[in-house]
């Protein structure tokens, strides 16, 4: 997984200007990430939070995803994360007329994201940066549990059975 390189990030740049030119209101930065497959598949247990906390089952569904892979392949052209900044991420095999292409939908969903009501609950909050400090903390308290550290993924597996069972209202 790496940043996009500055020449594609300056075509982006113009995409955004004329973007905005036919009334998208995108606010602040965004960072674009090139990615192969494998990394896409990594990602998918973490909701393509690079930054989520390390668990076990999220290790088993990777292993899961890259058997299916190997079965059949299957190329995602892109994914969007609504945070501050915005994180999108862009299959290497594109070629850069597709990326380019894909990017303006990217803007679309960005748009989406930072003016509709129901995503209010994202505007002002950095997850990414949540999901680090929580992955920091959860690997202290593992640290610290030494050959006890398995009571850390009982909690998280608790913890997780309970938000399955709450609604968002």
């Amino acid at each position: 997984m790496e940043l996009i390189s500055q020449g594609t990030k300056a075509i982006m740049e113009r995409c955004r200007a004329r973007a905005r030119a036919f009334g998208l209101n995108i606010d602040g930065e965004t960072l674009e990430y090139i990615v192969t497959n494998r990394d896409l598949l990594e990602l998918s247990p973490k909701v393509m939070i690079p930054t989520l906390y390390d668990y076990w089952v999220d290790d088993i569904e990777v292993i899961q995803n890259k058997w299916i892979y190997d079965a059949y392949p299957h190329n995602p052209y892109e994914t969007v994360i609504n945070t501050r900044p915005a994180i999108s991420y862009y299959n290497d095999n594109n070629p850069d007329w597709m990326n380019t292409m894909i990017f303006y939908h990217v803007l679309g969903h960005i748009d989406c994201f930072q003016n509709n009501v129901f995503f209010r609950n994202t505007w002002q909050g950095d997850f990414c940066g949540e999901a680090l400090a929580d992955k920091r903390l959860i690997n202290t308290i593992r640290a610290e549990m030494g050959e006890k550290k398995r009571w850390v993924d009982y909690v998280i597996e608790f913890a997780r059975g309970l938000d399955n069972l709450v609604g968002f209202y």
